[in-house]
């Protein structure tokens, strides 16, 4: 299966989390990094060490980050460059998280990143009055 790590800045991904858990239960090979205001670059990507010390065993992450070219994004990146088991997505929102988490069985990193990106356009809209 493949692990879904959510990195934004500030509490938006522990908020996240928090909702995903509430609207579908608890998620399996999912967790987070909130890159904080005292946090430097070093720190965040000691953290993303840390959290995807096994993606060069195999494992294999879709990180999730809120915007391109942030920090997040920018630090995240350097994995998808050095490792084909890792990919990135950016511009997250709650919609497509929660499609990330429950369409990701049976499929591969690159089948995932690509239907994600597909469909990522149907999560956000205009509501007609």
């Amino acid at each position: 299966m493949i692990n879904i790590l959510l990195v934004t800045h500030g509490k938006m991904a522990e908020g996240m989390y928090s909702s995903v858990g509430m609207l579908i239960g608890k998620a399996e090979n999912f967790d987070f990094v909130c890159f904080d205001k005292d946090m430097g670059q070093d720190e965040l990507k000691e953290e993303l060490d840390k959290r995807l010390a096994d993606v060069s065993d195999g494992k294999q992450y879709l990180i999730m980050c809120d915007i391109k070219g942030g920090t997040p994004f920018n630090v995240a990146s350097r994995y998808s460059f050095k490792n084909d088991n890792a990919a990135v997505f950016y511009g997250v929102n709650l919609p497509i998280l929660i499609e990330a988490i429950i369409s990701r069985e049976g499929k591969s990193l690159g089948q995932l990143a690509e239907y994600l990106e597909g469909v990522s356009g149907t999560t956000i809209g205009l509501s007609e009055i």
